[in-house]
């Protein structure tokens, strides 16, 4: 009987050196996602999602199982969550854009349209204001009034602008919209 227990206990000694060395595993793993940049050059809000997804579903699925296994698993799980709400909120920068974008279309020549989308915050610290990252402003401007073409859709070129990271990219796209619809689509002139 006492060689039993030794043995079980020898087996969570292994079982927790494993563990950790899963940790040291998913540390580095989610390390390297968070360094994946976005065009401005720092983490996207995809790989920090990624990486805090990681590293609190390792954390926890460590705990909850104790064993290596639990730890990869949570933070596989962890990993795919985060990275999915990391997705999100890029696709929101990207939502608010459409839609200054659809306001623009019909308002008055060189008559602006801008959104912020605040930064979500990645932390559950506390953390200053100097630390986090500024928010992304979208704008649409129309630059020419609308013309109706021979198929009778409506088009107007429009200036997109997009500040991030403090780095601001501009472009003028032409938008035409089928008479009767509200969908605008870009189109090559």
């Amino acid at each position: 009987m006492t060689a039993l227990i030794a043995r079980t206990t020898s087996l969570r000694a292994v079982g927790r050196k494993l563990a950790m060395r899963a940790v040291g595993i998913v540390a580095a793993l989610g390390l390297a996602t968070a360094c994946t940049s976005s065009e401005s050059g720092g983490p996207s809000n995809q790989a920090m999602g990624t990486f805090m997804g990681a590293a609190v579903g390792g954390a926890v699925g460590g705990l909850a199982f104790g064993s290596a296994g639990g730890v990869i698993g949570g933070a596989l799980v962890g990993a795919l969550a985060g990275n999915l709400v990391g997705r999100a909120l890029d696709n929101q920068e990207r939502a608010r854009l459409a839609q200054a974008t659809q306001t623009a279309f019909t308002a008055e020549t060189n008559m602006p349209t801008n959104y912020t989308v605040e930064p979500t915050s990645t932390s559950t610290s506390t953390s200053t204001s100097a630390s986090a990252p500024p928010p992304t402003v979208v704008g649409a401007k129309p630059v020419a009034p609308a013309t109706t073409r021979a198929d009778g859709s409506t088009c107007r070129p429009i200036e997109l602008t997009a500040t991030k990271n403090g780095q601001t990219t501009t472009e003028t796209t032409t938008f035409c919209k089928v008479a009767g619809s509200n969908d605008l689509k870009p189109v090559s002139v």
